[in-house]
């Protein structure tokens, strides 16, 4: 016999519930519009109602909703404009009480289930939809859902684990970001004979999986859990499950889920980790037949195939604008928040999840940004930074370190509110977004075909990634950076750059192709004259790639990573002995680069020009040493006339 634990009110939770109502709180009428409200308000509260009325409801309830409104608030839980749309469904709710549960003092004389049945049915003989229109009876519902869950949460002493809602932010090692507005898991819609077997499962989740993923985990073992209770309400446990119930179950769960296909999958693949941990763990009420013969591959539905135009990135003209208009950006403090985002392709949600106790740290090699990356549980993740962002975010943890206190911001996050409605808390990530967009549309910042762009946070971290690898480095040090789970998101990164090259080369060539002729000046023809589709190939190639002619044939690495070996290796040995009879070989090298440097500046290519102007000053400090008549011998005689650590560059000759 299982017993339901019932939560009733305690002298000590009444009194702190009155301490909470005094002053202004204990007015049975609030007028939004009073200044005690200003701290709740937003710039887009569009509310028609200026007043909540709470006369009319029982005493005990009546203190009940208002505790529930002043708290939720004051958390930043609940917006005022929400908090107002409530209001005006209180003497309903009252009316409603009076006539269903006449004398009751307080929502945790309820029974949930039932009273939410009546509830919903007196709204429809009101005449009220179920369905989201605008007579619909969600908003009611979900007032007296969240009024009840928050009551009795409230009065329930127990340890956490054991009660039916559970608080992310009470429970010690749950990963709960300090952004999220929603840190309930609540069990009351599982059945009773299997609620102790899910929270048994989630209490194993909680500690290793973000609050995002239990909630998932949560709505899919409740779904199947209702469903299988529904298909055999004697069954205390799930030994006898068969792959029959399960198919079953997959008729009704398809049309439930219709309307929402990537949640469908989400959820099976939910279920199907939650009978693989229960079977592993030996759970009791596991079932029998092994995991993989109840749920089949075959059960899950394939995502459509992302594109690579679907993963969004920021482009370079883009960035240069941002960069140029940065500055502009309010309120300024959130341009070290973009900075981050720019310099580190983190999420959001960790960049505002950052402790500034521990967030930079100082090695031989230089600065790290430290923090946690929830998503894929990455703890004390660390990636370089430069001198300058360090210093701007050593800039931000001395002025809030400085600000801080327990009470204002207990967490030391370096990013926080510290006073307001989200004291103590990060500000949204979307607030980031939308002060991004403002700043481009009051600085004209456009797209590569002149239109105006539309900045996304999480674009960041794919214009990151792709940068990387755009760099030369290997793939599994981008995974490693971007603290990616598996590689598959990493590789699409380096199809974003191929796909991205291309559409750029096909822009910048509708007009034409180039080529160089042999007096070094650009020449230009059209596609059309291009029968050989290899040719056409090799010149997109040639357009976007390094494409350095080598003694054999060409070089297509990415056009940043060196290479000592494009040339000739001998430049780079330490046995390689030059001497005064060899002036003339370098004089000659000397006129060859200098040609290149010419064609480099003539094409545009910086990168190349840059490389060769450097490798000019090499061959020159050396012809200047042999013209002295000395021997230049790196591993003799101390290098006899040494002149510095030769890390020459390879010329640089474009295709």
């Amino acid at each position: 016999m299982i017993t339901v634990y019932r939560t009733v009110p305690t002298p000590a939770k009444w009194q702190e519930i009155k301490e909470t109502l005094k002053g202004y709180w204990e007015n049975d009428q609030w007028d939004i519009t009073d200044h005690i409200f200003d701290e709740f308000r937003t710039k887009k509260s569009t509310s028609t109602s200026k007043t909540i009325d709470f006369s009319r409801l029982q005493p005990g309830i009546k203190e009940e909703i208002k505790f529930f409104l002043v708290r939720r608030l004051q958390e930043h839980t609940l917006q005022l404009q929400t908090a107002t749309s409530y209001g005006s469904h209180l003497n309903r709710l009252a009316t409603f009480l009076v006539q269903a549960y006449p004398g009751i003092r307080s929502f945790a004389e309820l029974e949930r289930e039932k009273a939410m049945i009546r509830w919903r049915s007196y709204l429809i003989d009101q005449g009220f939809s179920v369905n989201k229109s605008r007579l619909s009876s969600h908003t009611y519902e979900t007032l007296v859902r969240q009024v009840y869950e928050f009551i009795v949460n409230f009065y329930d002493d127990r340890e956490e684990f054991v009660k039916d809602v559970w608080d992310m932010r009470k429970i010690s090692g749950a990963k709960y970001t300090q952004n999220r507005a929603d840190y309930l898991l609540s069990f009351e819609n599982i059945p009773i004979p299997f609620r102790t077997l899910a929270k048994r499962y989630l209490k194993a989740r909680v500690g290793v999986r973000s609050y995002a993923q239990c909630a998932t985990d949560l709505m899919a073992i409740r779904l199947f859990l209702r469903f299988i209770h529904e298909q055999y309400p004697h069954w205390q446990d799930l030994k006898s499950l068969s792959r029959k119930d399960i198919e079953n179950y997959l008729v009704w769960y398809r049309s439930y889920t219709k309307d929402w296909q990537k949640q469908h999958r989400e959820c099976l693949i939910s279920l199907r980790v939650f009978f693989d941990h229960i079977q592993r763990a030996e759970y009791p009420e596991a079932p029998e037949k092994p995991h993989s013969s109840l749920l089949f591959k075959e059960d899950f539905p394939k995502l459509a195939k992302r594109s690579e135009e679907d993963i969004k990135f920021i482009s370079e003209g883009v960035l240069k604008q941002l960069e140029d208009n940065l500055e502009q950006l309010a309120p300024p403090e959130y341009i070290p928040v973009v900075i981050l985002l720019r310099a580190t392709g983190w999420r959001i949600s960790d960049i505002l999840n950052l402790r500034y106790d521990k967030c930079l740290d100082r090695t031989a090699q230089g600065w790290w940004l430290c923090g946690d990356i929830l998503k894929t549980q990455v703890l004390n993740h660390r990636v370089p930074i430069t001198d300058e962002v360090a210093a701007v975010v050593q800039a931000v943890v001395d002025d809030v370190k400085e600000k801080s206190t327990p009470e204002n911001n207990p967490n030391k996050l370096l990013f926080v509110r510290l006073n307001g409605k989200r004291k103590g808390r990060p500000p949204e990530g979307a607030v980031i977004r939308e002060a991004l967009n403002r700043l481009a549309k009051k600085c004209n910042i456009v797209d590569d075909q002149g239109r105006l762009f539309h900045f996304r946070n999480h674009a960041f971290r794919h214009t990151k990634g792709v940068e990387l690898i755009n760099n030369g480095m290997n793939i599994l040090h981008v995974q490693k950076w971007m603290a990616h789970a598996s590689p598959e998101m990493t590789l699409r990164y380096a199809k974003i750059l191929d796909t991205t090259m291309r559409k750029s080369w096909k822009e910048a060539t509708k007009n034409g192709l180039f080529r160089i002729d042999p007096t070094g000046k650009p020449v230009k023809i059209a596609p059309s004259e291009i029968e050989n589709e290899n040719l056409i190939e090799w010149e997109y190639i040639r357009y976007n790639l390094d494409a350095v002619r080598t003694p054999l044939g060409y070089c297509l690495k990415p056009n940043k990573v060196e290479c000592k070996h494009q040339l000739n290796p001998c430049l780079t040995c330490r046995n390689l002995c030059t001497t005064p009879d060899f002036i003339p070989q370098f004089e000659a090298e000397i006129r060859e680069v200098k040609a290149v440097i010419e064609r480099g500046k003539a094409q545009g290519r910086t990168i190349w020009v840059e490389k060769n102007e450097a490798l000019l000053e090499r061959y020159e400090a050396i012809l200047a040493v042999l013209k002295d008549g000395h021997t230049r011998h790196l591993a003799g005689k101390k290098g006899r006339e040494y002149v510095g650590e030769e890390r020459l560059n390879v010329r640089q000759t474009p295709a």
